[in-house]
């Protein structure tokens, strides 16, 4: 599957936003704001055994982009996937029983 690979960063997740922001200088262009009900597929991702954390991932689908942005070299890739994927089931189960 083709990716959009983004790393050297810190990923935050908020109530409602999954944001990236890259570590190196002058690159803003790499900063990434996702609403949580953006998200049509998250899914944990392995994309090389040689990146620290062993190349582990997150690839993140939404609308808007082409092809999945995968998050990569993440050392706690699993903790960082659990604490996403609770807060999107969280937000979209309440954004779905608020439009009912």
């Amino acid at each position: 599957m083709p990716t959009d690979y983004i790393r050297n960063g810190v990923l935050y997740v908020t109530e409602n936003y999954l944001c990236f922001e890259s570590s190196k200088s002058g690159s803003s262009k790499r900063n990434k704001v996702i609403k949580l009900t953006d998200i049509t597929d998250i899914q944990k991702y392995k994309v090389l055994s040689v990146l620290p954390g062993s190349g582990m991932g997150i690839a993140v689908s939404t609308p808007s982009t082409q092809k999945p942005l995968v998050f990569g070299a993440m050392v706690h890739r699993d903790e960082a996937f659990e604490t996403i994927f609770n807060q999107y089931v969280k937000i979209t189960s309440a954004s779905s029983s608020s439009e009912s």
